[in-house]
C-alpha cells in the first residue's frame, strides 16, 4: 500500500513536551557525535588501515553525515516528530513494513550502543580504581542515567548540554595541545611525521578503509537524535535550521583537525588494547596530568553516549507504539512528560553490559560497536530515502512547496549518494574479520522482525 499519508506535522497536544531549547539541541547535535567511537574506536582503523587511511575514512564519513544530516533536517523542518525517520518512513516508504522494521532495528541498535558505551565507562572507570570490577560501575552509571531520563527531557537536555560542552572543550585543547606538540617535534632532526612513513598511506590494501567504515561512520552517528530531539524543542521549524547550519562542517572540522595530529604524531602499529589514543598524545605532550585529564574527559564522552542513548531508543520505542508496531503500554507518558515504560525496557534489555564479567571488555566494546554502525548505516538509508520521496511529493504538489522551510542540496543527488554509499559500507563490512558473523546475526533480526510482522499484523 501507498503511504504518502498526511499526517500531522507535530505530536498532539497530550504529547511529549516541548522542553528542549535552542542551546540543548545545538550542543546535542555538536557533542551527540563525539563519543567513545572517536576516542576510543579510532585505535582500529589507525591500527588496520593507518593514519593516511584514516584520515580519508573519516573525511569520507564525514562527508556522509552531513549529507545525511541535510536530508534529515529538511523533513525534521517540515514535519518535527520525535519518531524521527521512524516516523517519516511510514509516511512516504511504499510499504509500512520498513517503518517497522528499521524502527525495531535501531531500537535494537541503542539498545546495544548504550551497552557499548557504558562497558567503555566501566573499562575507563576500573583503570582508576581496578578494585571494582567493571561490570558493577557499568551499573551505577546506568542507574544514575536512568534516573536522569525519569525526570524530563529538561533534564536529559540540561545534562547532555554540559557532557557535550566538556567533549567540545576537550576536542579544542586537544587540537592545541597537539598543534604545540608537532610544532616542538619539528625542530628536531631526528623526529619523522607518522603519515610520512614508507608504505603507511594502504598499509593493507586501499580496500581495507571501506572494510573499517562501519567503525568510522559509528563515530559520526548519533547525529541523527537531532530529528528525534526536534519534536520536544521549543519552536522547531525556526530552530533547526540554524542548528543544521554549519554544524556539520564544524563537526567534521573537529574531526579532520584532531585525526589529523594523531596521523602526524601517533605511532603506527601500536595494538589497540582499550586505551585511547587521545590519552597516549597527552601523556606524551609534556603537560602535568593531563593524560588523566583526558581520559575524565572520554568517561564523560561515554556517559554522555549512554545517557543519548536512553534518550533516543525509549523515543523510537514510544513513535513505534504510537504507530501501533509495539504494544500500547510504550506510548504512555508519566506526569512530567516521558515515555517511562519505553526507559525501563530500554534500560532492562542494556544489562547486557553485564556480560563484561565473562567477555574482556576491549573485545566485547568492538563487537557491540560494529553491530551497531550497520543498524545506523540502515538508518541513514532510509532518511535518504524518505527525502527523496518528500521532495518527490511537493514536486507532484501532494505537499505545498511552503512545507519546504529548510531545503537541502542537490536534490535528488544528495539523497541518492547517502543512499549508495551507506549500502557499499554495508556489503565492505561483511568482508572485515568478523564481517561474516555480523552479516549472520543481522540477516537473523531482520528475519526475526519480518516474520513478526506478518505473524503479529500490526495495523497502521
Amino acid at each position: 500500500m501507498s503511504t504518502l499519508q498526511v499526517l500531522p506535522p507535530a505530536e498532539p497536544e497530550n504529547g511529549l513536551r516541548r522542553n528542549l531549547k535552542k542551546r540543548h539541541l545545538l550542543m546535542i547535535s555538536l557533542g551527540g557525535t563525539i563519543g567513545t567511537g572517536l576516542f576510543i574506536g579510532i585505535a582500529e582503523p589507525l591500527n588496520s588501515v593507518g593514519p593516511a587511511g584514516t584520515l580519508l575514512a573519516y573525511l569520507f564519513a564525514g562527508a556522509i553525515m552531513l549529507a545525511t544530516m541535510m536530508c534529515l533536517g529538511e523533513l525534521s523542518c517540515a514535519f518535527p516528530h520525535s519518531g524521527s525517520f521512524q516516523h517519516y518512513a511510514l509516511m512516504f516508504l511504499p510499504n509500512p513494513i520498513w517503518s517497522y522494521i528499521i524502527g525495531w532495528l535501531y531500537w535494537l541498535s541503542w539498545v546495544f550502543s548504550l551497552a557499548a558505551d557504558l562497558t567503555a565507562a566501566g573499562f575507563i572507570a576500573h583503570q582508576f580504581f581496578p578494585a571494582i570490577p567493571i561490570h558493577f560501575y557499568c551499573l551505577i552509571i546506568l542507574v544514575v542515567l536512568t534516573l536522569i531520563n525519569l525526570c524530563s527531557a529538561k533534564s536529559f537536555g540540561e545534562c547532555e548540554y554540559w557532557l557535550s560542552a566538556l567533549k567540545v572543550f576537550a576536542i579544542v585543547l586537544f587540537i592545541v595541545a597537539g598543534g604545540v606538540m608537532i610544532f616542538s617535534l619539528s625542530g628536531d632532526a631526528n623526529w619523522h611525521p607518522t603519515l610520512k612513513s614508507d608504505g603507511l598511506w594502504f598499509p593493507n590494501g586501499w580496500e581495507q578503509i571501506l572494510v573499517c567504515m562501519t567503525i568510522v561512520i559509528y563515530s559520526f552517528q548519533g547525529v541523527e537524535l537531532v530529528g528525534s530531539a526536534a519534536g520536544e524543542t521549543e519552536s522547531p521549524h525556526s530552530v533547526l535550521p540554524k542548528v543544521i547550519q554549519g554544524i556539520g562542517l564544524r563537526i567534521i572540522l573537529f574531526y579532520g583537525l584532531a585525526i589529523a595530529v594523531l596521523a602526524l604524531v601517533y605511532p603506527h602499529g601500536k595494538v589497540p588494547d582499550g586505551n585511547s589514543p587521545f590519552v597516549w598524545v597527552f601523556s606524551h605532550v609534556g603537560i602535568p596530568g593531563a593524560d588523566v585529564l583526558m581520559q575524565l574527559v572520554i568517561f564523560s564522552a561515554a556517559v554522555s553516549a549512554a545517557n543519548s542513548a536512553i534518550y533516543a531508543s525509549s523515543r523510537m520505542l514510544w513513535s513505534m507504539a504510537g504507530s501501533r508496531f509495539a504494544p500500547a503500554r510504550f506510548g504512555k507518558l508519566s506526569g512530567s512528560g516521558v515515555p517511562v515504560n519505553a526507559i525501563l525496557l530500554t534500560v532492562l534489555l542494556a544489562l547486557v553490559s553485564m556480560l563484561t564479567r565473562y567477555i574482556p571488555a576491549q573485545q566485547f566494546y568492538l563487537y557491540l560497536i560494529a553491530s551497531t554502525g550497520q543498524v545506523g548505516c540502515l538508518a541513514w538509508i532510509v532518511i535518504g530515502w524518505c527525502q527523496f520521496r518528500f521532495r518527490q511529493a511537493v514536486n507532484r504538489g501532494v505537499y505545498p512547496a511552503s512545507l519546504v522551510s529548510y531545503r537541502s542540496l542537490l536534490f535528488p543527488w544528495l539523497a541518492w549518494f547517502v543512499i549508495i554509499t551507506n549500502i557499499a559500507i554495508i556489503i565492505g563490512t561483511w568482508f572485515s574479520g568478523q564481517g561474516g558473523l555480523i552479516m549472520l546475526i543481522e540477516l537473523v533480526l531482520m528475519g526475526i522482525i519480518v516474520v513478526s510482522w506478518f505473524y503479529l499484523k500490526p495495523t497502521v
